[in-house]
């Protein structure tokens, strides 16, 4: 709001009264009348007293706390006929119940590769293999199944050859299809997640024990980014280090990579494979593979399931999943 200072005239207020007389109103409605005198008429009309105003300012104070109170009266009429009508809920009414684990199984049937195409294969020496899952629904990363995960598993079971007898890490294991499916195809597998997560670690001897894996793999805490001793326990002890949906957050990526190079790099050999998930056009783990000296490439499960029958769609939904392999350059 502007205020504006009008040159008052030499003449006191006491000359003009404080309603309009019947002269001035017919000079504001006919625009022949002189300007001189229109003039006075709306100079009078901007000088009010210091006690007009204070007058007019109580009033429409008055006019505010009246209404501001009917409002009070209203809302109070309100609360009070709602506790009559019904009850308000308590504390009382509301029980948490902690999510419970249930379990899923994985069955995965055979193929056979001929001439660069999957068929089932039904021959008697061929059986499914199956993989029990535990996991959870909470607010949690590490205890729910992604659809990474089954597109990892699926990944390694079509090409389940190149990686029997191999020793495998799984990275951020959690519900840890892959690496229990590859324990069940003969390899040595250790399942690892965060030291600073232990109830995914947890979850992990859970599914150990529900797949009756316990005399070949072994559960680890292992922190990214750090080289601790459960770090160094894996120095020229892997071929294979899988992990699924790692890159799920741009805060660890670099940690990540620091743990990846460091075990390419004291595991002549070995090689990375892990299935993203892209969440963001602007995530990208390219300037990080340069700084570590690093390269990758990658394969859509339109690809690899190509003649098996499995839609893609049926094991990644609506999301954009890939597997990513990582190499030293």
């Amino acid at each position: 709001m502007s205020v504006t200072n009008d040159k008052i005239d030499d003449e006191p207020l006491d000359d003009f009264e404080s309603s309009d007389s019947d002269e001035d109103e017919n000079i504001c409605r006919s625009p022949a009348k002189s300007p001189l005198k229109l003039s006075s008429v709306l100079k009078r009309k901007r000088n009010l007293s210091d006690s007009d105003l204070k007058s007019q300012s109580e009033s429409e104070f008055s006019d505010a706390e009246f209404e501001a109170n009917s409002s009070l009266e209203s809302e109070e009429q309100l609360v009070e006929s709602s506790k009559s009508g019904t009850k308000l809920p308590t504390d009382k009414d509301f029980q948490f119940k902690e999510p419970q684990f249930r379990k899923k199984q994985f069955i995965f049937h055979p193929f056979k590769h001929i001439s660069g195409v999957y068929t089932p294969d039904s021959s008697p020496s061929s059986s499914p293999v199956v993989v029990t899952i535990p996991e959870q629904l909470a607010a949690s990363y590490g205890l729910y199944l992604w659809p990474s995960s089954p597109v990892l598993a699926w990944y390694l079971w079509l090409d389940q050859e190149r990686y029997k007898n191999s020793r495998v890490l799984e990275l951020g294991a959690g519900t840890a299809l892959p690496g229990l499916l590859l324990a069940k195809l003969g390899c040595s597998v250790t399942l690892s997640d965060s030291v600073t997560l232990p109830h995914c670690v947890k979850n992990c001897k859970e599914a150990v024990r529900l797949n009756s894996l316990e005399d070949s793999v072994q559960v680890v805490p292992l922190s990214w980014g750090l080289v601790t001793s459960k770090l160094l326990q894996f120095r020229n002890k892997l071929d294979w280090v899988i992990g699924s949906d790692l890159f799920f957050d741009p805060e660890v990526f670099e940690s990540l990579i620091v743990t990846v190079r460091w075990l390419l790099d004291n595991n002549q050999g070995c090689q990375f494979l892990c299935t993203v998930q892209e969440r963001s056009a602007d995530w990208s783990i390219e300037t990080l593979l340069k700084k570590y000296k690093l390269q990758c490439s990658y394969e859509h499960p339109d690809t690899f399931l190509r003649g098996t029958g499995i839609s893609t769609a049926d094991l990644t939904g609506n999301h954009n999943i890939f597997v990513l392999k990582i190499r030293k350059c």
